[in-house]
């Protein structure tokens, strides 16, 4: 599914995070749901569990085992807790945060869109791993000293339950040992004035440690064109479109956007709708290279609400 909107600024939030929860053994999920849960390992391997393959490279090139991981899809458990959101004024839950915390106080965060909009296969609270051995040693290739910190990793010690991240190009966001996940929503304080006509000729990026810029057009942007499925939760399928913009990473780089996986980036459009991305969302899966700020629509310039349009292509 691809959402997409009119875009009139970002806004770059660093969540640190709420007290973090002490040791326990079991699971709690809490926060914006109906049903807070607390769920025990023992009652994790109770559910039907799906399996992923998660090749363990950290960002900064650290290797931690290649593994097939069994257990139970996020989604699976927040459907069970049942997400609700109080806000009367934006009753979507597309800016609502997850935040998973483990045992040591670590912390990630992810969005809302991306366990409930992308394959909820990738995204699992895991019970059990299998290490994917290789057929053949590296004696032919490399010395002892290379290979076996290597092949150690195959058989150390994993803490469960574990977050996986399966479609993520690097695992930094897999976070072993989590004892709570949290729905948040992290838009109090934001003041966003809702204009009586849906258009803007501009979008600004704002936010802590970073200085603010505006946008009147994108020019100076190496140009990204993307085929885009229209899909809405509302009116369905409405056919291809053919878009060109930048992407936004590229945007959120220049911007001086650092690397920290409590960052999250709130999109609001004149109309009050808004949208929240996780930085690992835009950085480290994949699909963050189809994430672009459009300015033109099947080759023509858009006029319709504005000048820029956020796509993120599923």
């Amino acid at each position: 599914m691809k959402k997409y909107f009119l875009c009139v600024f970002l806004i770059v939030t660093f969540f640190t995070g709420y007290v973090f929860a002490e040791s326990k053994d079991s699971l709690s999920i809490y926060g914006l749901v109906k049903h807070p849960l607390n769920i025990s390992m023992q009652d994790l391997t109770k559910f039907q569990s799906i399996q992923v393959q998660m090749n363990e490279v950290t960002n900064d090139g650290e290797f931690r085992g290649v593994f097939h991981y069994c257990g139970v899809p996020l989604r699976t458990l927040l459907e069970l807790a049942c997400i609700k959101k109080n806000k009367k004024e934006f009753s979507k839950s597309v800016d609502l945060a997850i935040a998973i915390r483990n045992k040591k106080g670590a912390q990630t965060i992810l969005s809302w869109g991306e366990v409930f909009y992308r394959n909820s296969g990738e995204i699992l609270i895991a019970t059990a791993a299998v290490p994917i051995m290789p057929h053949k040693n590296c004696k032919g290739c490399h010395s002892l000293e290379f290979y076996k910190p290597v092949i150690d990793q195959l058989y150390r010690n994993i803490c469960f339950p574990k977050l996986v991240v399966a479609e993520d190009s690097f695992a930094d966001r897999s976070l072993e040992e989590i004892t709570d996940i949290e729905v948040i929503d992290i838009t109090h304080g934001i003041n966003i004035k809702k204009e009586p006509k849906l258009f803007s000729k501009q979008f600004t990026i704002t936010g802590h440690g970073i200085k603010s810029l505006s946008f009147c057009d994108i020019s100076q942007y190496p140009r990204k064109n993307m085929r885009i499925k229209k899909v809405g939760e509302g009116k369905g399928y409405h056919g291809i479109l053919q878009a060109s913009g930048a992407s936004l990473k590229q945007i959120l780089e220049n911007a001086g956007v650092l690397p920290d996986l409590n960052t999250v980036f709130i999109v609001s459009a004149p109309d009050g709708y808004r949208s929240l991305l996780s930085w690992g969302e835009v950085f480290l899966s994949p699909s963050g290279d189809q994430i672009i700020i459009a300015d033109r629509i099947n080759g023509q310039s858009i006029d319709s609400g504005g000048k820029f349009i956020l796509s993120v292509n599923f």
